[in-house]
């Protein structure tokens, strides 16, 4: 069964239209598109994910087609042979062709795979730009938010209330045990927040409730421009000055202080720096789901990424 498949698969690879680079990053994007309205129904049907696939490999030019020409010389020396009566015997002719014939399906399967790989490097570059302007627009969502305030005063007495209603399970907890994600907010473009402690969700509050915005929630201060770097990625590995990092640990230091107002001291930070890494890690899973659309772009990709890798059998994106 998995020989006929392959043998498909090649068919399919060496027969058909072919396409531009326009045409097939177009098509990238009509697979995100997909696996965004289909969610888990992809799982049960990969035929259109795998015939973009086969459509990238045709479609590519392989250097090695020259090998053809050499096959095809052999081949018509061969037939030259054969008429001129230089070549006779049933046993010889049957190992010349057996031997020619073995070439052209090395040949042909070594072009292929060639082919593969110069289309699956143009999908990884598409992908890492789809990422890299995911990235920018979030860190531009984070610069419009130029005008924060530096800090306000946080009401510890009003949080004390909030504390007690649903946040004191959160000691029973270790760090990792503790999500903080950050949800759309139509009135403001400063996220709301919920906290779920150990699997268990809490309510959707204003960002003011946690000690992350002004009063009204419009304008956000500086331990939620931390945060929303943190919900970008996990780790965040530094380059640069002494004085830089100086800046920056100022930055994180004051974000774990007001973790350790929220949640409760432990015996270590909720986020530490890794001298020998030279990274900060946040032990706390801050999720930014306020980005919707980009969020939803982001996971199409991943998912399109193990499509691919699992039907050309290894992680070549």
């Amino acid at each position: 069964m998995v020989s006929i498949d392959l043998i498909k698969r090649f068919t399919s690879i060496e027969f058909g239209q072919q396409y531009s680079d326009q045409e097939l990053f177009d098509k990238l994007k009509e697979c995100l598109e997909k696996v965004n309205q289909d969610g888990m129904m992809v799982l049960n049907d990969f035929s259109f994910f795998h015939n973009y696939i086969n459509d990238g490999v045709r479609s590519q030019k392989a250097e090695l087609r020259s090998y053809y020409v050499f096959l095809l010389l052999q081949f018509s020396a061969l037939f030259l042979f054969v008429i001129s009566g230089a070549l006779f015997g049933v046993f010889n002719l049957s190992v010349i062709i057996f031997l020619l014939l073995l070439q052209s399906l090395f040949s042909w399967v070594i072009s292929a795979n060639e082919k593969q790989t110069i289309f699956l490097n143009k999908v990884r570059a598409w992908s890492m730009s789809f990422y890299n302007d995911i990235d920018l627009n979030n860190f531009l969502s984070i610069e419009s938010f130029r005008d924060f305030s530096i800090m306000t005063p946080f009401d510890e007495k009003e949080y004390a209330k909030l504390w007690l209603k649903e946040m004191s399970t959160s000691m029973d907890h270790d760090w990792g045990n503790i999500n903080l994600e950050l949800l759309p907010n139509e009135k403001s473009l400063v996220p709301n927040i919920r906290v779920t402690l150990g699997g268990i969700r809490k309510s959707i509050l204003p960002p003011s409730k946690y000690g992350f915005a002004n009063e009204d929630d419009s304008v956000p201060n500086t331990l939620l421009i931390t945060l929303l770097l943190f919900s970008r990625k996990n780790s965040i590995r530094f380059f640069g000055l002494d004085n830089e990092k100086d800046s920056i640990d100022k930055r994180i230091d004051e974000l774990n202080n007001h973790f350790e107002l929220l949640f409760g001291k432990r015996n270590s930070a909720p986020i530490i720096y890794d001298n020998e890494e030279n990274y900060w890690k946040s032990k706390i899973n801050i999720i930014d789901r306020s980005s919707i659309e980009r969020n939803d772009i982001k996971q199409s990709l991943n998912v399109f990424v193990k499509i691919v890798n699992s039907y050309v059998g290894h992680n070549a994106i």
